[in-house]
Formats: C-alpha cells, sequence, structure tokens
C-alpha cells in the first residue's frame, strides 16, 4: 500500500511537533530540589539579618542548618561541596563540620544573605534559566560563623563552598 502525501505530511508535522515539544521540555526542565526540611529532625530557628530572602533560598538555609544540627556530615556534603576555602585537599569534610553541629543545634542561627546575581552571558542564561550565584552568612548561636557559596541552576540553590566566616 503507497503511502499518500496527506499521510506523509501528517507524519512529518508529527514527528516535527514531537521533537519541538521535546526540545522546550529539554530547555525549561527544572530538577526537584533533593531536600526537604525533615519534620522528625532538630528543629531550628533561623532568623535574616535583613530581608528575607526568597522562598527557595530560606528553605536551601533552613535544610542545611537542619543537616548540620543534626551531625548528618553526609546530608551537608550533599548540599555543598563541605570543604572550607584553602583548607588543603588532605581535610576531611566531617573535620569542618562536626565541631559546628552542637553550634548549630545550641539555639538561633542568624543569616546574613546576598543579593541574587546572575552574570552569565544571555546565551547561558537562555540554555539554563533559573540561575545565578549569592552568598550567606550564618552566625550560630555560641558566636562561630560560616559562609556558603551559593549556586542556583535551573532554579535550584546548592551550596559551592563553604568556609569559616570572619
Amino acid at each position: 500500500m503507497p503511502i499518500t502525501r496527506t499521510f506523509r505530511a501528517a507524519l512529518i508535522a508529527v514527528c516535527a511537533l514531537s521533537l519541538a515539544g521535546a526540545a522546550l521540555w529539554w530547555f525549561d526542565r527544572t530538577d526537584d530540589a533533593p531536600y526537604a526540611v525533615s519534620a522528625d529532625g532538630p528543629r531550628v530557628t533561623l532568623a535574616y539579618d535583613g530581608e528575607r530572602p526568597d522562598k527557595d533560598v530560606a528553605a536551601f538555609l533552613t535544610v542545611f542548618v537542619q543537616r548540620l544540627a543534626a551531625g548528618d556530615v553526609k546530608g551537608v556534603d550533599a548540599l555543598a561541596d563541605g570543604y572550607p576555602e584553602g583548607s588543603g585537599a588532605g581535610r576531611e569534610p566531617s573535620d569542618f563540620l562536626r565541631p559546628l553541629a552542637a553550634s548549630a543545634a545550641a539555639g538561633k542561627v542568624t543569616a546574613e544573605v546576598a543579593e541574587v546575581e546572575d552574570a552569565r552571558p544571555l546565551s547561558q542564561r537562555v540554555q539554563a534559566p533559573g540561575g545565578g550565584t549569592s552568598q550567606a552568612d550564618l552566625a550560630l548561636a555560641d558566636g562561630k560563623h560560616l559562609r556558603i557559596q551559593l549556586a542556583r541552576e535551573h532554579g535550584v540553590w546548592w551550596g559551592y563552598a563553604l568556609a569559616p566566616a570572619g
């Protein structure tokens, strides 16, 4: 049975629409945030010095402090690389983070969050929307400080560097 022109045109249109739909999905997809506030985890009080950041940054920081307060070094490391700047390759994340667990659990943690910046060229913004960078300085209850460099990819926030803040 020969393929008619109408059938061939319809088949080409369906394929073209499918490819266009797949391309739109690919460029507009968002990765699910791999974190959520735990109902059975330690209760943390996170206050903000200045304006409260958007809800996604606030959720990230709450989960970060909750995991830190629980002593969940692997959980914190899943949110951030876990290494303080300039620490050298030999230092384990647990060496830096474990001593901060009691400080995070001791009381209110205050966060100062910088404005979100997105200095990427337009082509990168189009390819990966919802990007940007920021920084959060956490003041723990006993006076210890922690700085988190934040990056947003496809609308999901990640910590990409940790360091003691002075």
